[in-house]
């Protein structure tokens, strides 16, 4: 157990380094301060609108990807550069138990900067209008999206280099392109997972995201997050046991 914790921990504070820790928080404001100054003058009605289609284009749909991405792509990618992910594969832990604890260490670094967005953006609008159930439904859904996310580019980081570059054409093309006119993809988006973890929470709030979720509820959101773990550990497990590496 303790070589298995020492790898998350380890893993986690890789992930995380001080510099890109701060650009990344920095980044997670954004949607914040967009929210702050778009809803100066609304009523309280229009400004839950603004925080719900913030929440979802500019946080859900843009800032929480690209952090999980960046994040999720390094976990083994830059152990495999660096050369110390055969020494990892030295001690005495199975690949299973070394892929499941990469993924979880990812999706919990992704997690824990993307709460910094979603907490700022969910206590300004309720701070300022007094809806509580915001906060719980952002941080829900930074919980899913981020490990969807973290499930598919821990893999994919390790495959290649360029998993973050794939990572943004997957958003910017696939994920913001071509699922909006082909709703019936739209399981293959991690960030309308977390979208229709929200309306599942806040009351109120679905018909905001009808053009991007369709008919998805929370649960089948919630199941796809499980799919997406299980499928990205035991890729990784395969990965680790079929590939080199050096």
């Amino acid at each position: 157990m303790r070589p298995v914790l020492a790898l998350f921990t380890v893993s986690v504070s890789q992930a995380l380094p001080r510099r890109r820790t701060i650009m990344l928080a920095l980044l997670e404001l954004a949607p914040a301060a967009i929210y702050l100054f778009a809803t100066n003058s609304r009523t309280s009605a229009a400004a839950f609108q603004g925080v719900i289609e913030i929440g979802t284009s500019t946080f859900l749909a843009l800032v929480l990807p690209v952090v999980a991405i960046v994040i999720a792509a390094g976990a083994l990618g830059n152990e495999r550069r660096d050369l110390t992910l055969s020494f990892i594969a030295l001690r005495p832990i199975r690949r299973s138990v070394i892929a499941l604890t990469k993924v979880a260490a990812a999706s919990c670094a992704a997690i824990g900067l993307n709460v910094i967005g979603a907490l700022a953006l969910g206590i300004s609008h309720t701070v300022r209008f007094g809806n509580g159930q915001v906060i719980g439904g952002l941080v829900a859904a930074t919980i899913v999206a981020s490990i969807a996310y973290a499930s598919v580019f821990v893999p994919l980081g390790f495959l290649t280099d360029r998993a973050v570059i794939i990572g943004m054409a997957y958003l910017l093309i696939f994920e913001n392109g071509i699922v909006f006119a082909l709703s019936g993809l739209v399981l293959l988006s991690p960030w309308r997972l977390g979208a229709a973890t929200i309306a599942g929470i806040v009351d109120g709030s679905r018909v905001f995201f009808d053009g991007a979720i369709g008919d998805l509820s929370m649960q089948r959101a919630l199941v796809a997050m499980l799919i997406y773990a299980l499928i990205g550990v035991g890729s990784t497990t395969w990965l680790l046991r079929r590939r080199d590496l050096a």
